[in-house]
């Protein structure tokens, strides 16, 4: 694609060179430079009406089909030119071809970076506009150096035949072009369809800036080209004066002006290795819309404290011409085109034709009638009196970059959000409402049901209760049970009669367990009576009747169950004992200490474990020192996570943990529950660890738990650490990067590529949430979110604000991993390092010994997997016979393996 829009541009850029040429020449030579100001203003009342049938024909074509109309009207309109100056013997036809160079010019140039424009994505423009926009170097090249071997030949008229050619050229490459299969591709994504949001609302409460620009940033960047466009027009006047000054022959003009912009293009070719993509890219684009004012205001102080000639003036104001009009082919046209690309691609074409085709004709008509009133006055223009409106404009112009920069950001940061518009506000007091909450009771699925009870619930409904028990004859089971959830709950008690009824008719094991719950929490008979009936049932039923009997909440009955928990603990089934477990779970009553101490001496995994977990969930400080050294010692992690859990964030204040965590498996499991559970508690304890030190995976846990907390960093000291993390992981993923590249044509550790291309992905979304704990969260997070989700164009966005929120030392690092992992997703080659490379065995030593790159245990599983794959290669012993870490069962497998298949 990108091969192709470079075509284009050339043969627009030479079809343009030869025009340029042969209306400047024609004109200089028929007229006086003082009458230059006049078309300035002419072609800007003429581009006006231009622009008004452009964007008629914008909103009609397809991009490429509009390119191909004002290719076709560019040709069409210089044949009739050429046959009119042909026949008709008039100077104002010179005069004519000048303004008509001017529209031809900005159409032809608008026209093709809109098509552009719908084509890419804000980083795919960011790397390719500037590529694309040098297609007009070499042909620019070819075209002012043809001239000087042309003109002796032919006359200057008929290098307008030359244009129509080249326009012809670019009709049939578009017309190739336009029906490949990959130009579909990328157009389908961009190109303006429909009416955009601006067309709905009301105009006259619209800002005066949204009503003629459609959004603040093309206002600020409208307000920055009309300053480049009375800039340069001011510097071309001043320059052709100086050449009408020297040259009035038709020929010599045409060939001093042929080879002096043929220079101007090796300028540009220099210009163009300097400021390549990459270069635009670590300027940023503010900094790279600063290279063309400062570069111009060094000339400018130059002439300024100079006491130079008229020939050095022609030479100066020459090279600034050259300069501006290849930094602007180089840099700024690229660049300008860039910022409009977070803006929907409607809004975005009607932003380059408001920027750049209605801030040219206000400039030119500004420039023309200063310059005809000056002119009035004076006989020429003085060159002092241009140097110091071409600085006061240059400063002003530097100036208006900033606005940009900020305008930029706030659209980017408009682009990531999304809208959501949620109806969640009932009126629940209206009889309409009501009536359909109860329709939907009678022939809605279960959980409707159960939603719209609860919205009568809420409602105060005055026949609540009676609803309820109407619905006691449903034939779902997630209603029955919420239903005698909300029966226990209300304290229903007339419900009793009715439940004992389902009680014996019911089939459902889990329906009968509920009911047996409500049956014991209603029942108004004698506490040990119900007891003595509780414990004749079977385990599933018993365990619902004591938590019944205990969410009564009543004294006696609560020692009465207590009791009959202490003996069921100390029971030889441990059937019995983990009902207890269950019962002190479900109730989440803290008055059972002296009985789940009892359960936490137990020998039984299961029980044991279940009643670490109702420890936690009864939030139980005084047994955790116990439970926390008997699971350590029981190795029961995953139990004592979930008990974690439960406790919350209390748990983390400095007087319940122990003090010392020499075994690391309890420091990653107390990482990872601190940073699930919100709190002061566990926050503090996240950032004591990560400013003590510890091992680089405790470091990356950490970073995680923190981000996963949405923590604000709180102090000095944790931002340093956190900043040396973020160092510390780019240094390892630039090495993964390294190891990644040098794999790529070694077929026989494809699997270690792989393992490495994982982890390049893992350490890429870790740096994001590192870099989320120092600078914008809630973007970072929106960035994060994005990059997950893998909507290309809506990464790329979110990159470009991902690049004004970070330093520019972070942001380089990070872009590059991202592009890579783009270019792995989109199949591009993997181009090699230039510098010293690895093979494959020197990188599966790196990563078993040194480890330098901070692998994981299954990339260093996967590079001793390989090891037998690479017998070709000289691997030393010691490293296949390391030890492995400790509890690193895949590494000790893996080596089992492969010792046996070496031997």
């Amino acid at each position: 694609m990108v091969k192709k829009l470079f075509l284009v541009q050339f043969f627009l850029g030479l079809a343009t060179a030869f025009l340029f040429i042969s209306s400047l020449t024609l004109f200089l030579s028929a007229f006086e430079i003082n009458l230059l100001p006049r078309v300035y203003m002419l072609a800007a009342c003429l581009l006006l009406g231009v622009n008004y049938l452009y964007a008629r024909l914008e909103e009609r074509l397809a991009p490429e089909n509009l390119l191909k109309v004002i290719i076709t009207l560019s040709a069409t309109s210089l044949i009739i030119y050429w046959v009119c100056i042909s026949f008709i013997s008039s100077p104002w036809l010179s005069l004519l071809l000048a303004v008509w160079n001017m529209v031809i010019y900005m159409v032809v140039g608008y026209a093709f970076w809109g098509m552009a424009a719908v084509l890419f994505n804000v980083r795919e423009s960011k790397r390719l506009f500037s590529i694309v926009g040098a297609g007009d170097i070499p042909a620019k090249l070819l075209g002012y150096f043809s001239v000087s071997v042309l003109v002796p030949v032919i006359a200057v008229k008929n290098l307008i035949w030359v244009s129509v050619a080249a326009f012809l050229v670019t009709y049939f490459l578009l017309h190739k072009y336009s029906h490949s299969a990959n130009f579909k591709a990328n157009q389908q994504h961009g190109s303006p369809a429909g009416p955009t949001s601006h067309a709905h609302g009301v105009v006259a409460e619209k800002s005066v800036v949204k009503r003629f620009f459609y959004n603040q940033l093309i206002f600020v960047i409208s307000l920055w080209s009309l300053l480049a466009y009375c800039i340069f027009s001011i510097i071309d006047f001043t320059f052709l004066a100086e050449i009408k000054n020297h040259y009035q022959n038709e020929h010599e003009l045409a060939t001093f002006i042929g080879i002096f912009f043929a220079l101007g293009r090796f300028l540009a070719i220099f210009i163009k290795t300097v400021f390549s993509s990459r270069v635009i890219a670590r300027l940023g684009l503010a900094n790279a819309l600063l290279v063309t004012p400062f570069l111009l205001l060094l000339i400018i102080a130059y002439l300024f404290f100079s006491e130079a000639g008229l020939r050095t003036h022609l030479y100066t104001f020459g090279g600034m011409v050259l300069l501006a009009e290849i930094l602007k082919s180089t840099i700024q046209e690229p660049v300008f085109f860039i910022l409009f690309q977070p803006l929907n691609p409607h809004i975005r074409l009607k932003g380059h034709l408001i920027a750049k085709g209605y801030t040219l004709p206000f400039a030119l008509l500004g420039v023309g009638l200063f310059l005809t009133l000056y002119l009035q006055q004076h006989a020429h223009v003085s060159i002092p009196y241009v140097v110091q409106l071409l600085a006061v404009l240059l400063v002003l112009w530097a100036l208006s970059v900033p606005l940009i920069k900020k305008e930029y950001r706030d659209t980017l940061v408009s682009a990531l959000k999304k809208g959501y518009f949620s109806e969640t506000e009932m009126f629940l007091n209206d009889a309409k409402v009501i009536d359909t909450l109860l329709q939907k009771i009678k022939i809605a699925k279960p959980v409707e049901i159960i939603h719209a009870l609860n919205l009568l619930e809420r409602a105060d409904y005055p026949k609540f209760n009676l609803l309820l028990l109407e619905q006691l004859d449903n034939s779902a089971p997630e209603v029955k049970e919420y239903v005698l959830s909300r029966i226990i709950q209300n304290n229903i008690s007339e419900a009793l009669p009715l439940i004992k009824k389902h009680l014996e008719t019911s089939a459902d094991s889990q329906v009968r367990v509920s009911l047996q719950k409500a049956i014991f929490y209603l029942s108004d008979s004698l506490p040990q009576d119900l007891l003595a009936t509780a414990q004749l049932l079977d385990s599933k039923s018993k365990r619902a009747a004591l938590v019944g009997l205990l969410q009564r909440n009543e004294t006696q009955i609560n020692q009465l169950v207590q009791q009959e928990l202490i003996t069921l603990a100390n029971s030889y089934h441990p059937d019995d004992r983990l009902l207890v477990c269950q019962v002190i779970m479900e109730t989440r009553m803290g008055i059972f200490s002296p009985v789940l101490a009892t359960l936490l001496r137990d020998d039984n995994p299961t029980v044991f474990n279940n009643a670490l977990e109702a420890v936690g969930r009864v939030k139980d400080y005084s047994l955790f020192p116990e439970a926390f050294k008997l699971a350590a010692e029981k190795k029961a992690y995953n139990a004592l996570a979930i008990a974690l859990l439960e406790y919350g964030d209390g748990i983390f204040a400095a007087r319940n943990l122990p003090a010392e965590l020499p075994d690391r498996n309890l420091k990653e499991l107390l990482v990872k529950a601190a940073g699930k559970i919100k709190g002061e508690h566990s926050t503090r304890f996240l950032l004591q660890l990560l400013t003590t030190g510890h091992s680089k995976h405790i470091d990356n846990l950490l970073i995680e738990a923190l981000w996963a907390k949405k923590t604000k960093t709180p102090d000095e000291e944790s931002r340093h650490q956190i900043g040396f993390w973020i160092e510390n992981k780019l240094s390892q993923s630039q090495l993964k990067t390294f190891y990644f590249k040098q794999l790529a044509f070694c077929k026989e550790a494809a699997l270690l590529q792989t393992a490495l291309h994982s982890e390049i992905k893992q350490d890429l979304t870790a740096l994001l949430k590192g870099l989320a704990l120092l600078y914008d969260r809630s973007q970072l997070d929106r960035i994060i979110q994005l990059y997950q989700l893998g909507n290309q164009h809506k990464i790329s966005n979110a990159i470009e604000m991902l690049e004004l929120l970070l330093p520019k030392k972070y942001f380089l690092q990070v872009n590059n991993l991202i592009e890579l992992l783009q270019d792995i997703n989109n199949g591009v080659p993997v181009v090699l390092p230039i510098k010293a490379t690895l093979t494959a065995d020197n990188i599966v030593q790196e990563i078993l010994l040194q480890n330098k790159a901070g692998c994981n245990a299954w990339t260093k599983s996967v590079a001793l997997y390989e090891v037998p794959k690479l017998r070709n290669q000289l691997i030393p012993a010691h490293v296949i016979n390391q030890e492995p870490a400790p509890g690193d069962v895949l590494f000790r497998e893996t080596q089992q393996y492969v010792l046996s298949v070496l031997t």
